[in-house]
């Protein structure tokens, strides 16, 4: 498969940045609780409350019970986790669609919807589609629909399958369904209506995943979408941002520091000077 090749407009790295700090907090916490549960170990037995064994640990006495307890909740935090970090990665995929369709409003596509917001999750990324002239993975897609449809079983159906779900589920095709397990090492396709739902850490390590696919996805439809006028205005901007001063520096330094920065971080695009010097005389 060809690596997809990402344009860093601020946006997206602002995307990036975010998603991986909540990445890394999200397998912090659970490693914490797997060396927690370890640590614990050592006091099996033990008949005194947890914050006479830690007193140091803040806010210990809001876990203040025997270790046995303790440690069946940490063995499986990563269902309470998966419940709170699945919605958490989806709201932040979701907001940086909705940049993405105010991206495509900007550059002159009429959307369905005057105000974004209105444009809700099930139909955002077909809506890029419709727009752009493009496609997503149908396989990534149907995951984060999947993953979508949980949540709102999780927030409005009290944790249980909901028709909708059910039905979403029931007609997956095998692609989907072989994608989920190769991340989530479970399918929830035996599921039916009334069941509870369940997220642990393969339902979290799938919400990345398949997020993740679809933003660097969206990335390249806007790539083709935007006219090459709209991403060198864009380029300048960005670098008259992040390096101050450099529209007021001497033409020659001034066009190969900006050249430099739309090698860095737009190289995808493959802009001309002459595309960029036409850019920042627009801006100036």
């Amino acid at each position: 498969m060809t690596p997809v090749k990402t344009v860093r407009f601020p946006e997206y790295r602002q995307y990036e940045q975010i998603r991986t700090r909540a990445n890394n907090a999200v397998m912090g916490l659970l490693a914490g609780a797997g060396m927690a549960s370890h640590l614990l170990q050592l006091t099996e037995g033990s008949d005194r409350l947890l914050s006479e064994i830690f007193p140091n640990v803040p806010h210990i006495k809001r876990l203040d019970m025997k270790s046995v307890s303790a440690r069946a909740i940490l063995s499986s935090g990563d269902v309470h986790l998966g419940a709170m970090t699945v919605p958490y990665v989806l709201g932040i995929h979701e907001d940086f669609i909705k940049t993405c369709l105010g991206m495509l409003q900007q550059a002159g596509y009429t959307l369905s919807k005057q105000d974004i917001k209105y444009i809700k999750a099930w139909t955002q990324h077909e809506e890029i589609e419709r727009v752009a002239g493009g496609n997503f993975s149908a396989v990534e897609l149907q995951q984060f629909h999947t993953l979508r449809l949980m949540r709102n079983c999780s927030i409005h159906a009290g944790g249980l399958v909901d028709r909708d779900l059910a039905d979403h589920l029931a007609v997956w095709d095998a692609a989907s369904e072989a994608g989920w397990i190769a991340r989530a090492g479970r399918s929830p396709r035996t599921v039916q209506l009334g069941d509870k739902v369940e997220f642990g850490h393969g339902e979290i390590v799938a919400a990345l995943a398949c997020t993740k696919a679809l933003a660097r996805e969206a990335n390249v439809l806007l790539q083709s979408a935007l006219t090459r006028d709209a991403w060198a205005d864009l380029v300048v901007e960005d670098a008259a941002g992040e390096l101050p001063g450099v529209l007021k520096e001497p033409a020659p330094q001034r066009q190969k520091r900006i050249k430099g920065f739309a090698r860095f971080h737009y190289l995808p695009l493959s802009l001309t000077e002459t595309e960029i010097a036409d850019a920042i005389t627009r801006a100036s």
